[in-house]
């Protein structure tokens, strides 16, 4: 019995016809019916039946997708355990960011992977804290940031950096509104008083705003919803109105003069944390991104790019 005419079989039954797996496996589905066709021969008994919307397992062919399945678990439990002791982290990785947090940290841990982990492969996924969360607790993400996370049974939530959170404008902006002195905070009973640059509700930052308005009973002047940060600071700019994120967000409009912050008072934070789900066992290629992720956030906040109080220690 060949293990890839198994595989094919497996491949099919999980399907349900040899369509929708030759698509998902992207096999011709020719090859997987001559597969699976040989393995009946090799095992001298009918495995799927054809039916006008797929295939149809026969008693037999029940029987074998259990014990395959069982068989194909324990040949990728053996080739972790593998990789496990081997001398050189080795697998694959999928690692969830947000957008401001992606474009600044994610340069940096695929360049450190590369050069001390060649045998770990990264994939990187953005997105916003909600569907974040959805990817941890499906499974298709090993590791993510996310703001502000749900206390959820589902998730493990490990809090990583406590952020202040900023008013963004520009000069224009500052030159109109009285209220924007230029090295003075901004009350926060004072921002109905200026028009926002918002993201949509899915966004956490904007539902720690709104709840934080109406705790005060604020209604905030909303000139623009915008689900996209280049976006946002393009429009900032253009003096359409202000926003609210953290330093690392703009530190580069910062640094040229396009932007301008101003703190909160009183200051408004939220919390970036490591998300994982429960029920996953973290191998070591993960465990080896995870501590990469540590590394350079601690690196970013001593060369001034990140502002915060770290919540955990710098991995050794």
């Amino acid at each position: 019995m060949n293990i890839e005419d198994l595989r094919a079989f497996v491949w099919v039954a999980e399907a349900g016809g040899f369509s929708r797996a030759s698509t998902e496996h992207r096999v011709a589905q020719s090859a997987l019916s001559r597969r699976v066709a040989r393995l009946e021969s090799d095992l001298g008994t009918e495995l799927v039946r054809r039916d006008g919307r797929g295939v149809r397992l026969t008693e037999h062919g029940v029987l074998l997708q259990e014990r395959s399945s069982r068989i194909f678990a324990e040949i990728d439990a053996v080739r972790t355990e593998m990789f496990e002791h081997s001398d050189e982290p080795r697998g694959e990785v999928t690692l969830a960011l947000p957008p401001t947090t992606a474009q600044v940290l994610a340069p940096l841990i695929a360049k450190a992977l590369s050069e001390r982990y060649p045998q770990v492969r990264l994939r990187m996924w953005e997105g916003f804290s909600g569907a974040i969360h959805k990817w941890v607790v499906s499974g298709e993400v090993d590791i993510a940031l996310l703001y502000e996370p749900e206390e959820r049974s589902d998730i493990r939530v490990t809090p990583l950096v406590r952020e202040p959170i900023y008013l963004i404008a520009s000069q224009r902006m500052r030159e109109a509104f009285p209220i924007l002195k230029e090295g003075s905070p901004v009350r926060f009973s004072d921002l109905p008083k200026i028009p926002l640059i918002l993201p949509t509700k899915s966004h956490s930052i904007r539902s720690l705003i709104e709840r934080k308005a109406i705790e005060r009973r604020l209604k905030l002047d909303l000139a623009f919803e915008v689900d996209g940060i280049r976006a946002t600071k393009a429009m900032v700019a253009a003096g359409l109105g202000c926003t609210l994120f953290s330093y690392a967000g703009v530190y580069e409009e910062l640094a040229d003069g396009t932007l301008e912050v101003f703190e909160t008072t009183p200051r408004l934070t939220w919390t970036l944390a490591l998300g994982e789900a429960r029920h996953h066992d973290a191998n070591r290629a993960v465990r080896v991104v995870r501590n990469l992720v540590l590394e350079q956030l601690h690196a970013l906040m001593d060369g001034g790019y990140w502002k915060g109080r770290f919540l955990v220690s710098k991995p050794s």
